[in-house]
């Protein structure tokens, strides 16, 4: 009986310290989502340029150099814009489990 309670009690400590529940791998600024999920890499020109997913700012193309953006399986909205170039906005489709790559270089504004 005496090694069942300190059975309980390790068991009852180990959960509640996050034993099975690590986030090692996440970084501030990052999002973890747990299920079905995929990967967006962003490789855009001007590296100031704004990013925009489905309407909500993420940064700038600068802050997603080798790092990928998880996102839910489905359709999306990628909108790209920085002063000086013509704005790019492209629909991109993201499968569970797999990554998607977009590539953008915006095109100089010459009507300024």
């Amino acid at each position: 009986m005496r090694h069942h309670f300190w059975l309980v009690l390790g068991f009852g400590l180990f959960v509640s310290l996050g034993g099975w529940t690590s986030d090692a791998g996440a970084q501030p600024g990052y999002t973890v989502l747990v299920g079905d999920s995929s990967t967006l890499t962003i490789n855009a020109i001007p590296l100031q340029a704004q990013v925009r997913l489905d309407g909500v700012p993420i940064g700038t193309a600068h802050d997603f150099v080798g790092r990928p953006v998880t996102v839910l399986p489905g359709q999306h909205v990628l909108e790209v814009a920085a002063p000086g170039y013509l704005p790019a906005t492209v629909a991109v489709s993201s499968t569970v489990e797999w990554a998607t790559r977009v590539w953008l270089e915006l095109v100089p504004d010459r009507s300024r």
